[in-house]
């Protein structure tokens, strides 16, 4: 393992993620106060809210409706997970473009380890930078930035930058830069921690590392001790690489159970369509297609089939799933309340050598990496195939 001092481990968070990629899709919605969310209607709660919303004391994990007493001006919108998920894997490319080492920590937060790449990008600070500006200029979203020799003290200075910053912690600074904390800027101390804290007088983080290791054992048993070392700014938690996946699908319950053989075809053209991008966008292609699908009755199944050669091109993920489709599901007459498609058996790079003549190929190749582009820039619906529309009544796949 990278010894502390020589690491350089990067937090990066994206700010207001959410809100800040539904306005890339509508302008309307910058400069004002912003939640994504569930309806008031209902039991909704805040997912991400704008830092104009912030102001009037809006956060996220609230009830909608008190978002809405706080701000009666506020706009909701209820966002579209497919678009969060899809921006979240262009953010994980250009991550690794700066090194392999990277943790995805959710769809809009990651640890990146840059140590030893030095030479590459230059010292801590700069790299930094570098990265900050490949993330605005690949996606067009801000982020904020902590940098330091350890995850933890990382995190707190990209939650103390924030918005669109970025804060530096050389090594053997992380104890002074800690002690002004209140405690519950430390990672780990919850409300029932910090209140015991505060009960004894300890408000600030220099002031928890100071209190002697008996009556931190006497208080918080074992874990004391080890408070205390986090509070100094101790921490030589390793970035853990993502592993590779094994499979990438999707699935989607139809607004309404159905026996319409072209409601189905056009779900399922929809699912490969989503499944292809994603293997495209991570660099897989798949040996394996599998169809999930539930009856009317909850009985639940799924088939696969393989093919020749490993694919990432939904022409061909959609002739395999079609036939399945065709063999267990139309043959039942059964009514149909949820279809899934996904492919397996996962390799990297575009390899479809048999599949297609070498002119095709190359033509597939640059037409699918134009809709690609085009989806990355404004969402995968941005285009679409005609037979492959959502069912009625129902919004596309997520």
């Amino acid at each position: 393992m990278t010894s502390t001092k020589s690491r350089i481990i990067v937090h990066v968070d994206m700010d207001s993620f959410f809100v800040s990629v539904e306005r890339l899709h509508d302008p309307s919605l910058r400069g004002v106060p912003v939640v994504t969310g569930g309806s008031a209607a209902g039991r909704g709660v805040v997912s991400s809210a704008s830092y104009e919303a912030r102001a009037y004391g809006v956060r996220s994990a609230m009830p909608m409706a008190q978002a809405l007493r706080l701000c009666p001006h506020l706009r909701v919108v209820s966002g579209g997970h497919g678009r969060y998920g899809e921006y979240s894997r262009q953010l994980r490319a250009i991550f690794m473009d700066f090194t392999p080492l990277v943790q995805m920590a959710s769809l809009d937060e990651a640890y990146l380890d840059l140590g030893g790449t030095e030479k590459l990008w230059g010292p801590p600070l700069a790299a930094a930078e570098k990265l900050r500006e490949a993330v605005l200029a690949g996606t067009n979203l801000p982020c904020s930035l902590g940098v330091a020799s350890s995850r933890m003290v990382a995190k707190v200075a990209s939650g103390l930058c924030k918005p669109a910053a970025l804060l530096y912690v050389p090594h053997g600074s992380e104890e002074s830069f800690f002690a002004p904390l209140p405690i519950r800027r430390l990672p780990g101390i919850g409300p029932r921690t910090a209140e015991r804290l505060q009960q004894v007088g300890v408000h600030t983080l220099g002031q928890l590392a100071s209190i002697p290791e008996p009556r931190l054992r006497a208080m918080f048993g074992d874990h004391g001790p080890e408070l205390a070392a986090r509070a100094r700014g101790e921490d030589d938690s390793p970035v853990v690489p993502d592993e590779a996946p094994k499979s990438i699908g999707a699935e989607e319950t139809l607004g309404r159970d159905t026996r319409d053989l072209g409601e189905m075809h056009a779900l399922v053209a929809d699912l490969c369509e989503r499944v292809a991008f994603r293997l495209r966008q991570q660099g897989f292609t798949a040996r394996t297609v599998t169809l999930k699908y539930r009856f009317a009755s909850f009985e639940t199944h799924t088939a696969a089939r393989s093919l020749p050669e490993p694919v990432c091109d939904e022409s061909l993920l959609m002739a395999a799933a079609f036939d399945l489709l065709e063999e267990r599901v139309l043959r039942r007459r059964e009514a149909v309340r949820l279809l899934g498609v996904t492919a397996s058996n996962l390799m990297t790079g575009w390899d479809q050598e048999d599949l297609f003549d070498a002119e095709t190929r190359e033509r597939r190749k640059r037409l699918l990496g134009a809709v690609d582009r085009l989806r990355g820039k404004h969402g995968f619906d941005a285009l679409r195939r005609g037979s492959s529309k959502p069912p009625p009544g129902k919004d596309p796949p997520r």
